[in-house]
């Protein structure tokens, strides 16, 4: 069963222009020129069900922003698709990502698909909370297949 009762086909989309509205109420990321993303919608309704969007491309790196509205898109290969277009496709080697520390919901998130904190920016985010700055590296990915192959083994 998919979310709420209902099956959920999952499709991934690049982030397009009718969509943007969407991003940016429900993300609120900065958009610069670098920037790109990736949807999980819903095959039948096209209904968004998660979106990554990814900036600050240097030759290493990217950091992203990722919100669910729909746990179905991960359980259907929303973190493979995010981690194979950043690690494979665009040949980075690290996703960096900011998290505000009284986001506890995105703090366990953040921990569960293997991100790891490597520090913290004091009150960056506002009187009394911190960002805290979370690292994950392309050979600790466990989205990409060689990962996935080598723990079935």
């Amino acid at each position: 069963m998919g979310y709420g009762g209902l099956i959920v086909n999952v499709i991934f989309s690049p982030l397009t222009p009718e969509y943007v509205g969407w991003v940016k109420e429900n993300l609120d990321p900065i958009f610069c020129d670098d920037t790109r993303g990736i949807l999980a919608l819903d095959e039948d309704t096209g209904k968004v069900l998660a979106v990554c969007v990814m900036d600050q491309w240097t030759v290493n790196s990217c950091q992203t922003h990722i919100a669910i509205k729909n746990p179905w898109a991960i359980r259907h290969g929303f973190m493979h698709e995010v981690a194979s277009y950043i690690f494979e496709v665009s040949k980075r080697k690290k996703i960096f990502g900011l998290t505000p520390s009284n986001n506890k919901k995105a703090i366990k998130f953040n921990k569960h698909i293997g991100f790891r904190e490597i520090g913290r920016l004091p009150e960056a985010y506002d009187d009394g909370v911190d960002y805290i700055v979370y690292q994950m590296d392309k050979e600790d990915c466990k989205f990409l297949p060689q990962t996935l192959e080598q723990e079935a083994a």
